[in-house]
């Protein structure tokens, strides 16, 4: 009963708000962003499950230095994150400051199992719309987004510049709600088979 419920959802999502699939990113645009109401998306299937991560040590080591730059400079910088295939390390920005503070390559070595390597990443700068600053104070308010009632969980994305509000469950209200509360800080991810994690 409850299968046949989702497919009849699929069905009316897909009649009335045209969902989009975004190959890469592996996420369905159940109900896109407007001016008052915040983004809706599904995925399937998480990307960690499809990518290979073979020679990806120096990126995350550049990912954390990268990450030391965002969380010294809050205002200016946006939370950094990895793009595969091939590997790059974003940084990016949301000030003119910012992007001078981002642009500079990041170096070190490497100590794997059996090799020791010296690299040199050059991040990839790109415009943000929020920053590091006003997504942490997101996620770190009190009585916030996870306040709603059918919330799983919540998390930070960098790549989508969002907080992230995990539900198995929206309507047009809650999405004005949050658009009205938060702006464009936050998206939610829809688990329709999702359950909350209670804590007794």
């Amino acid at each position: 009963m409850r299968l046949r419920l989702i497919f009849t959802l699929f069905a009316l999502y897909a009649i009335t708000a045209a969902p989009a699939f975004l190959p890469g990113e592996w996420r369905v645009i159940v109900q896109p962003a407007t001016d008052d109401a915040v983004e809706v998306y599904y995925q399937p299937i998480s990307p960690v499950m499809l990518r290979s991560y073979e020679g990806i040590g120096p990126f995350h080591r550049a990912l954390e230095a990268a990450q030391v730059r965002a969380e010294a400079h809050p205002h200016d910088l946006a939370p950094p994150y990895i793009l595969h295939e091939p590997y790059r390390l974003v940084a990016p920005c949301v000030t003119a400051r910012g992007r001078e503070l981002a642009a500079p390559p990041i170096s070190g070595v490497y100590r794997s199992d059996t090799t020791v390597s010296p690299y040199m990443i050059v991040p990839q700068v790109e415009w943000a719309e929020n920053s590091q600053a006003e997504l942490t104070a997101l996620m770190e308010m009190e009585d916030g987004p996870m306040e709603e009632t059918e919330s799983l969980g919540m998390g930070l994305e960098p790549e989508l510049n969002r907080v992230v509000l995990e539900m198995n469950g929206f309507d047009q209200d809650l999405r004005r709600r949050l658009a009205r509360h938060y702006g464009r800080l936050i998206a939610v991810k829809w688990d329709p088979f999702g359950q909350r994690a209670w804590i007794y």
